[in-house]
């Protein structure tokens, strides 16, 4: 059983994912170790604000110069090491977008809750073309393979300090217009065959485009959601993370949101390996079949 890893914030704190992959790294090695090691150095910076993005960063004029020439100074806000920082680093496939409305409704309920997030959309579109043929709709590989394009087309100094969304969009096929082709929903017998509506891996997501923008919101809030938080997290609530009814989340788990922002720097994609929410309930039903 993977360990757990819910945090408390006071004494008596239980270790960040973070650490149990520094620890993880030293102790079992490749393949684990390999994506772990970064963050057995870890010890020597300072993050007070508890938002993922070192205070020495948050402080540094060439590293918040560098933000500004990626994304423009008319939607970069520098990052301030007295408030928690969400930097949103959304990146779209040639003809999507997501509507303005939705990136200042996400922004403030964030804002509200003291975490101060920023839209960052990025400034060229990708291809769809070059994407389709070099990627695919396979989350696995957008998201997580080596030679994916997490790996190659996202500029290594923005892995650890913002979260990835990619927005695609939907096939031609009417059956799985506006989803996404996930592996392990496949495997785990999810979705419609396989095919889902967005998926997360920690600090990086996809999310197929929508046109109705409640639904748009509703999608990409749970994906970005997803970088602290489970579905099973509240069972009961007909949020974004429980039935979907709502666009809300419980007080509970803007608690833990506000306890794992810096889950955000987790380049090593192995957060989901360590968050057996995320994979319990439907390997347990997998386990059924063979039973």
């Amino acid at each position: 059983m993977a360990p757990s890893t819910d945090r408390q914030t006071d004494e008596g704190k239980v270790p960040s994912r973070r650490a149990l992959l520094g620890a993880l790294g030293g102790a079992v090695g490749l393949p684990l170790g390999a994506g772990a090691s970064v963050y057995a150095g870890d010890r020597r910076f300072t993050d007070e604000d508890s938002d993922g993005i070192p205070d020495d960063k948050e402080r540094s004029e060439p590293f918040n110069d560098r933000l500004e020439a990626l994304f423009g100074a008319e939607q970069f806000e520098r990052v301030d090491p007295a408030r928690r920082n969400l930097l949103l680093d959304v990146r779209y496939v040639e003809g999507t977008s997501i509507d303005w409305r939705t990136k200042k409704s996400i922004e403030k309920r964030f804002r509200e809750q003291g975490i101060h997030a920023q839209w960052l959309d990025y400034p060229r579109e990708y291809d769809r073309e070059r994407f389709e043929e070099r990627y695919g709709w396979n989350v696995k590989s957008v998201l997580w393979e080596r030679d994916g394009f997490y790996h190659e087309e996202v500029e290594p100094f923005v892995r650890d300090v913002a979260i990835q969304l990619v927005v695609v969009p939907g096939h031609d096929s009417e059956e799985y217009a506006g989803l996404v082709y996930s592996p392990w929903a496949k495997l785990l017998g999810s979705g419609v065959d396989g095919h889902v509506n967005g998926f997360s891996v920690g600090n990086r997501a996809i999310v197929g485009e929508r046109d109705d923008r409640w639904e748009q919101e509703r999608l990409v809030f749970h994906e970005i959601a997803h970088l602290a938080l489970c579905h099973d997290d509240d069972p009961a609530n007909t949020g974004v993370m429980g039935t979907n009814d709502e666009i809300a989340l419980t007080d509970e788990e803007w608690a833990k949101i506000k306890a794992h922002l810096d889950d955000v720097r987790d380049t090593s994609g192995y957060d989901i390996v360590l968050r057996k929410c995320l994979w319990e309930r439907s390997l347990d039903g997998v386990t059924d079949q063979f039973s």
